[in-house]
């Protein structure tokens, strides 16, 4: 996998991450939060780049095989050499612009390349069409075939296209109407507008439709990624999204040669607590310990987590040993300053919390030898007397790790 294609895979994630309101606005069919916009449209770059080369492919096997036919004419019946000249751009043009769009990386740099793209073809195909007037009578259909390719294959936003159908939808009759003069009858020009404002309005309400269902049903896998991905007691993210993270941060660290901690911290005799004060004290608890650590470890890029009954995670990418350790340092001050009661805790009077705080700077085994060593000083830190803190460095095998 390229680092362009794991940043989209990173930007998808965090987008569907993100805690905002999930909704697609009606008129100009976007997901109103451009953060879940931008995802959907990372998601949907391969499948639009692969049909904008179908179109293309299409449009160049039909000039290939007018240009086949008018090959034929020439070599049979000896008309005119001018005639290749149209459906051998019409079959060229196509290939070139395939060429150019496989070159681009990113959904906003494909829509500007078909936008410019589709202007300069349409106003070469105006161009080549004023050179043979003969073939004035195929205008209709061929502007009715372009506003609807316009509208549902072009992968561009929908106001986007609305704007390029509609100056395309008032050039063309203007062209064909100063071209065609006497050749064509007006009642013909006529009938043809009527022809392109319903050919319009069909495409534009096709092309709303269809971008507002794609988006709500991306919109419905965000929410239903927030349920599966969010611990429903606490409120922040649970064992799954940690996991799946994990296994991002591990790779992006990797890549880009930071180390990556991970604290794993355990409410210290909580059992005790349950059996003084009643479960739903207890849960009330884990949720106000759970609004401590992310109050504290604040960044968007850290991850806190549940990662099982009483025990956190916190992850924290591009942080080393040090920053880490001073982080559970903040964690252990907050909730002593926080001062909740723990009346059987054999530690004192307060809630305490045993961390171990686990880094990694080197990538050579997997994300999950990263958390085994973060509980291995975890566990430590308890036999330490808990209320402790336990720091070390994962190393890479066959070393053994190492703790202080």
């Amino acid at each position: 996998m390229d680092a362009a294609a794991s940043r989209t895979i990173d930007d998808i994630a965090a987008a569907m991450a993100a805690p905002r309101p999930v909704a697609v606005t009606r008129w100009t069919a976007r997901l109103a939060d451009p953060d879940h916009e931008r995802a959907f449209r990372l998601q949907r770059f391969a499948d639009d780049r692969r049909r904008l080369f179908i179109v293309m492919s299409l449009a160049s096997a039909t000039g290939a095989l007018i240009f086949l036919g008018r090959l034929y004419a020439l070599v049979m019946q000896g008309d005119p050499t001018e005639a290749l000249y149209p459906p051998l751009v019409s079959a060229i043009m196509p290939l070139i612009s395939m060429a150019i769009f496989y070159r681009m990386r990113t959904p906003e740099k494909l829509e500007i390349t078909v936008l410019c793209v589709c202007t300069c073809g349409i106003m070469i195909r105006l161009m080549l069409l004023t050179l043979q007037p003969g073939t004035l009578a195929m205008w209709l259909p061929l502007m009715v075939t372009i506003i609807f390719i316009i509208y549902l294959y072009l992968p561009v936003r929908f106001v986007l296209a609305v704007v390029l159908a509609s100056l395309f939808s008032i050039v063309a009759p203007v062209w064909w109407g100063l071209l065609a003069q006497t050749a064509v009858p007006g009642v013909e020009i006529y009938r043809g507008i009527l022809w392109m404002l319903l050919a319009n309005a069909l495409g534009l309400t096709a092309a709303n439709t269809l971008h507002r269902s794609q988006r709500s049903e991306f919109a419905q896998r965000i929410v239903l990624h927030k349920l599966l991905s969010t611990d429903a007691m606490t409120g922040i993210a649970n064992r799954r999204r940690f996991d799946e993270t994990l296994a991002d941060e591990w790779r992006r660290c990797q890549r880009g040669g930071v180390p990556l901690s991970l604290l794993m911290i355990d409410v210290d005799h909580f059992k005790a607590y349950n059996d003084q004060c009643g479960h739903p004290q207890g849960d009330a608890c884990l949720r106000q310990v759970a609004r401590l650590l992310t109050a504290v470890v604040g960044p968007p890029g850290d991850l806190v987590a549940r990662y099982g009954g009483e025990e956190f995670v916190c992850l924290l990418p591009e942080i080393g040993s040090a920053g880490a350790l001073a982080l559970a340092t903040k964690i252990a001050t907050a909730l002593k300053d926080a001062s909740i009661d723990h009346p059987r805790s054999p530690a004192g009077p307060r809630l305490t919390l045993s961390i171990g705080v686990a880094t990694a700077r080197q990538f050579s085994g997997v994300p999950e030898n990263l958390v085994a060593f973060a509980d291995k000083l975890l566990y430590a830190a308890k036999a330490a007397g808990r209320n402790q803190i336990k720091v070390g460095q994962l190393e890479p095998r066959p070393a053994i790790a190492r703790a202080a």
